[in-house]
């Protein structure tokens, strides 16, 4: 144990953080501030060059490096692909988030079609199974590390008309769970962090429909804290889990959701 006095580092000196899905909102919040606790960044976007880029760039303005790449994460190579230029550029990789998922439609769970389930299972749950075939060698090669992901409140309570949000959050939840408890030997902490309803993402345009909206306002209301989150709380969430301080915490879900799972 550290004397009294002495600050153990967030994280490693040397290596650096992988965030996948960097420029939604959460995953943008959460590279910045792991750039301001010291990690050299690589963002994984999908199709939002500029904003990735920018990203990028006012990482960089913090002193850290950052380089963005673009990543298909419901393609096994190109999941690859990034992670070995991370490897290369960097060293070594020692954290791992993945914040990714697709704006979906909110309706009753048999109204969705084929087509709109496939894609969010594709995008969530084979694109989470592909980012731990890929991260997990070069975490263990590394000597360990850490995966945090992003799933959502809704695992935890049902919202109607809310299954293409918690359905494929769940799966990605035990898939974290399982990490953790095959990797603990090799230094590899996994953990969960479940966001309640937070401004920006797939919000803004809630605000636009009335169906969505009162569906919006109802999340609040039974929300105990009663309003949205800020994507900084959850970040500082997910900073937190990653870090050296939570180094004897890993298979857990934290929900960052106002109390709204209580």
């Amino acid at each position: 144990m550290p004397a009294f006095g002495v600050q153990t580092p967030d994280f490693p000196h040397t290596g650096c953080a992988v965030v996948f899905g960097a420029t939604g909102g959460l995953g943008a919040a959460t590279a910045g501030l792991l750039a301001e606790r010291g990690c050299d960044v690589v963002l994984a976007y999908h199709s939002r060059a500029a904003e990735a880029e920018e990203l990028a760039g006012s990482i960089r303005e913090v002193g850290r490096k950052a380089t963005a790449l673009a990543c298909d994460v419901t393609d096994r190579g190109s999941v690859s692909a990034l992670v070995n230029a991370a490897v290369a550029e960097h060293g070594r990789i020692h954290t791992v988030v993945v914040a990714t998922g697709l704006v979906f439609q909110t309706r009753p769970l048999i109204e969705f079609t084929d087509d709109a389930f496939a894609q969010v299972i594709a995008a969530d749950v084979i694109g989470f199974f592909n980012i731990a075939k890929a991260v997990v060698p070069a975490l263990r090669d590394g000597g360990g590390g850490s995966i945090t992901a992003l799933i959502t409140a809704a695992v935890d309570r049902i919202v109607p008309t809310d299954a293409l949000s918690a359905t494929p959050k769940a799966a990605v939840n035990m898939m974290v769970r399982q990490l953790a408890a095959e990797e603990a030997a090799n230094g590899i902490r996994a953990n969960a962090v479940g966001p309640g309803v937070v401004e920006g993402g797939m919000v803004i345009p809630m605000r636009d429909d009335p169906t969505t909206k009162a569906l919006l306002d109802q999340a609040v209301a039974f929300t105990p804290l009663g309003r949205l989150g800020l994507v900084e709380e959850i970040a500082e969430a997910v900073a937190f889990l990653a870090s050296s301080k939570a180094s004897y915490i890993t298979g857990q879900r934290l929900m960052v959701d106002g109390g709204l799972a209580i």
